[in-house]
């Protein structure tokens, strides 16, 4: 947006008047005043020069005969002439023969009498730079002959305050001039301006009200048929077209209003059934991450049980064929340690598969519920996430893969051990259905817990297939997979990125090549900080 200057077009006009006139007056008066310097100059030297020969050639005979008191009574004649300062005629010999000095100078004669007798004439003017406009001294020397014989020379200093005086009098009477004239410059330029730019600064104002207020049915009258009115009916017709088109244009906008309204209402509308469903899809993937891991512990809890029945079966065998030997006295000290041995044996076996079983079930307690209910509280995430792989042990012995957990032990954090619970599950999914399928190598998922400042940043890398390049930048979008033809959904790195930075205030970065594994970079806070509500 332009903007405007605060000194209006009058002002500047009537500026622009007052400098240039400035700048022509000061040019014409500098030239005319230096030409009349000049000038001034010029005839005060001639005359002072034709003065000085004047009282040279009347000096010539006194000289000649020696007559000092007629040179004297001849200098004498120059007291009439404030303008010479001293007068000194010298002879032939250089000697001073009389002199003219009512000021009484003492200082040293600048002109050196012997140039005299080798030119017909000396004239220099001394500049003094004592005050503005002072010329300095005037110094002249003449021969003084009679009949092209020399018989000395007239030396004379003359002051040049009479032109100084005339060219001061005359820069005072420029000065006034100049003022008068730029005041009556100045006054014609205000009248012109008003009477050139009224039509012009009434239309400036008249525009800057139709800007304010939006009235364009406003029109401008302007009798005149020059540049002027033509501007007056341009700006009609301006106005003019202006008006239809922001009638029409109110129009458009208040269509457009409209329909805008009724798709905001129908994007809000999706938009609050797009969460609804989002939410739907994270809860059903909870519940279907649970009943995996229902039927995963299932699964894994019937082999220590199998066990124990089977142990506890044997007990219950063995004891009572060795009671019956004991009550019949058949009992021998070697069929005694056998029963032993084979009761002790059968015990630990039971109380080891017993213990296994406890565990399973105690870690899939803890982790349904943490899935169930999302609860913040303060674990040690290491053992957490370790309960999590052995929850779904069951599916990753089928592989097999090789698990490496690696971290601090004490490290704890405050957050919701049912949403990390949530997305291992997802990476360990993941892991299973595209990295290790078909997979021909040693299996390993690793993963390494860092606190860095205030953050836990947790890397879960696996060493499968990888993810193909043109898929990196889309992973965590929603319905993006390689196995949409085998059952996969797309849903699970969405929900994972969700969880991530919605529900744990973090961030999630992947890094992957084909056929090099993957490893996702999750970063989260070591204590949940609870979003204030405005």
């Amino acid at each position: 947006m332009t903007k405007h200057s605060s000194v209006s077009i009058k002002k500047q006009l009537v500026l622009s008047f007052i400098v240039i006139s400035t700048i022509i007056i000061a040019s014409v008066t500098y030239f005319n005043f230096t030409s009349n310097i000049a000038q001034e100059k010029e005839n005060f030297i001639k005359s002072s020069l034709i003065q000085t020969k004047l009282f040279a050639d009347f000096a010539a005979p006194t000289l000649a005969f020696w007559d000092n008191d007629g040179a004297r009574e001849n200098l004498e004649n120059l007291k009439t002439d404030t303008n010479v300062l001293r007068a000194i005629i010298f002879d032939e010999k250089e000697r001073i023969f009389t002199q003219y000095n009512p000021s009484n100078l003492r200082d040293i004669v600048a002109v050196n009498s012997k140039d005299i007798f080798h030119k017909k004439q000396v004239v220099s003017l001394v500049d003094n730079n004592d005050s503005f406009m002072s010329f300095g001294i005037l110094k002249i020397a003449v021969p003084i002959k009679q009949k092209d014989k020399t018989y000395g020379v007239l030396y004379v200093e003359r002051t040049t305050d009479s032109i100084s005086n005339t060219i001061k009098k005359t820069f005072q009477e420029v000065i006034i001039f100049t003022m008068f004239l730029l005041i009556v410059i100045y006054l014609l330029s205000i009248i012109f301006s008003n009477y050139f730019l009224k039509p012009i600064l009434s239309l400036a104002n008249t525009a800057e009200n139709i800007a304010s207020s939006r009235d364009y049915a406003t029109r401008v009258n302007y009798d005149s048929k020059n540049e002027i009115g033509s501007l007056y009916n341009a700006f009609n017709i301006l106005l003019k077209d202006t008006e239809n088109l922001t009638n029409n244009l109110e129009k458009e906008v208040d269509i457009k209003t409209n329909e805008l309204n009724l798709k905001t209402q129908e994007l809000e509308s999706s938009l609050k059934n797009l969460k609804h469903t989002q939410q739907q899809l994270i809860e059903s993937e909870k519940m279907s991450a649970l009943g995996n891991l229902v039927s995963g512990i299932a699964h894994e809890v019937n082999t220590p049980l199998g066990n124990a029945i089977t142990s506890s079966s044997i007990i219950q065998k063995e004891t009572s064929s060795l009671f019956k030997s004991f009550e019949e006295g058949t009992l021998k000290r070697s069929t005694l340690d056998s029963k032993l041995n084979i009761l002790n044996e059968s015990s630990s076996l039971l109380v080891k598969t017993l213990n296994y079983a406890s565990e399973l079930i105690r870690s899939f307690k803890q982790i349904s519920v943490d899935q169930a209910t999302n609860d913040i509280r303060k674990f040690e995430i290491k053992e957490y996430i370790y309960e999590i792989f052995l929850t779904n042990h069951n599916k990753l012995k089928l592989i097999p893969v090789n698990i490496s957990i690696y971290g601090d032990d004490d490290v704890k954090i405050k957050n919701s051990p049912g949403i990390i619970g949530q997305i291992f599950n997802n990476l360990i999914q993941n892991s299973i259905t595209h990295g290790f399928d078909e997979f021909k190598g040693n299996a390993r998922i690793t993963v390494l817990l860092e606190v860095k400042n205030e953050d836990l940043i947790i890397e879960y890398s696996d060493n499968g297939k990888g993810i193909p390049q043109d898929l990196i930048g889309k992973v965590f979008e929603p319905f993006v997979t390689t196995k949409r033809n085998a059952g996969g959904t797309g849903l699970g790195l969405n929900i994972v990125y969700n969880l991530v930075t919605q529900k744990l205030q973090g961030k999630i970065q992947i890094q992957s090549q084909k056929d090099l594994g993957v490893k996702f970079i999750i970063t989260i806070p070591l204590e949940y900080r609870r979003k204030e509500h405005i």
